[in-house]
């Protein structure tokens, strides 16, 4: 890895609210609004450090992040409503077991959690800066369907939030005039000027990538198989061919990322029962270029491009950009290989797991075709049996972490009924 690497928290926040809104317009720059509002409450409020303000800040930028597992969407920026809490429960899951703020989960939890419900519950269970980020995400809500906010339509709803928090963003106003920067756009600016002063390890950078692909691949099981095995396969292939541990780790991260693009692409293409019309296909591909758009510029180009370029065929006949020959890296052909690899290996309503004959036989007519590199797919035969073995276990950890966090979710959503 390079030893120069440095990623600003702004940058990753970037990345995040570019894929968020990739997925549905109707909440472009929510995230960011509640992430502002909740800056100034909480450094209005004055017991928090800067560091913690940071955390709450980035997970508010994301804290619908599970409207895109159970489709709340179009309820989710009414107001004077019951807004549902299904969202608000998976998301706290995923970030509990898939993200680098797990200790933040409960937050997540609680954002949809009225002042009655606070109230007729144990308030064990209620996270005070949930509460905060309600409120926060409750005056967003305010403005984007009223399109003004003003303070005497906020001391009238009293009765619907703590009146501490009333208090509160009253308080915040008058220390910062944080009200009029919300409604002429200079918050921007200010919040993620706040965001650049912090440094990412590139640990964390890979941790919130890989919150960002699995919140993707998440919605489905096949998708989310997909995903683990081509990330164990292509390991598993680097460690045969040699590749250094840093190689390998560099191929390990990009194969999670490596289907990123797909958030931009409509659920019923991706899900869909039989196989696609070549309208949709061309749909599909588009997922390649999505990702490659949405990871530029963040300083992972290593990361990036051997991750969203698996598409490239040797003969120039991949995609997004018609590489060919050299211009395909080793990294991006054992991950394009093992992509492969696991789609024959996958179980979808119109095909059943290939067998070892048949994915040998496509893989090699591949080779013979110029598609794909014939040392690695030799190195893979030759290594079958251990390859997949191999795979399947690494893979089972985190795929038996994703049906637990199903059931955990049904759990939950019983006891809070």
């Amino acid at each position: 890895m390079k030893e120069d690497f440095k990623v600003t928290l702004k940058q990753m926040i970037l990345v995040i609210h570019r894929t968020i809104n990739s997925v549905d317009k109707r909440l472009l720059n929510h995230g960011e609004r509640v992430a502002y509002i909740m800056l100034n409450l909480l450094k209005s409020e004055g017991s928090y450090s800067e560091e913690e303000i940071l955390k709450l800040c980035t997970i508010s930028v994301f804290h619908d992040i599970g409207a895109y597992k159970v489709t709340e969407i179009d309820k989710l920026v009414e107001i004077d409503t019951k807004t549902p809490i299904e969202h608000a429960v998976y998301g706290a899951l995923f970030i509990k077991y898939f993200s680098p703020l797990s200790d933040l989960h409960n937050i997540v939890l609680t954002h949809h959690f009225t002042l009655k419900y606070f109230k007729d519950r144990n308030k064990s269970v209620i996270c005070k800066e949930g509460l905060l980020l309600n409120f926060a995400d409750y005056i967003d809500r305010i403005y984007l369907n009223k399109r003004a906010l003003t303070k005497d339509f906020i001391k009238e709803h009293k009765g619907n939030y703590l009146e501490e928090h009333i208090d509160l963003f009253l308080e915040a106003d008058r220390n910062f005039d944080f009200f009029n920067k919300l409604l002429n756009g200079s918050y921007v600016e200010e919040l993620y000027n706040f965001f650049e002063t912090k440094n990412l390890s590139r640990e964390s950078v890979i941790s919130y990538s890989k919150m960002l692909a699995y919140s993707i691949d998440f919605r489905s099981e096949a998708t989310v198989k997909h995903t683990i095995l081509v990330e164990a396969i292509s390991y598993q292939m680097a460690k045969l061919y040699g590749l250094s541990e840093e190689r390998q780790t560099r191929i390990k991260v990009a194969s999670v990322l490596h289907d990123i693009g797909k958030i931009g692409i409509p659920v019923e293409i991706l899900e869909k029962p039989g196989k696609l019309t070549d309208e949709e296909f061309e749909i599909m591909k588009g997922h390649a270029r999505i990702g490659y758009d949405i990871l530029s510029g963040l300083n992972i180009d290593d990361i990036s491009k051997i991750g969203t370029l698996h598409h490239e065929k040797l003969d120039g006949s991949g995609y997004p950009f018609g590489l060919k020959g050299d211009e395909i890296t080793l990294e991006m052909r054992i991950l394009g290989i093992a992509d492969i690899i696991s789609a024959l290996l996958g179980i979808r309503s119109y095909k059943e797991e290939f067998n070892q004959d048949k994915i040998i036989k496509i893989l090699n007519n591949m080779v013979d075709m110029n598609k794909i590199d014939a040392k690695i797919v030799k190195l893979f035969i030759n290594n079958y049996d251990y390859i997949i073995n191999e795979a399947k276990n690494q893979s089972s950890d985190l795929m038996n972490t994703y049906l637990n966090l199903n059931k955990e979710y049904k759990e939950i959503l019983e006891d809070l009924a």
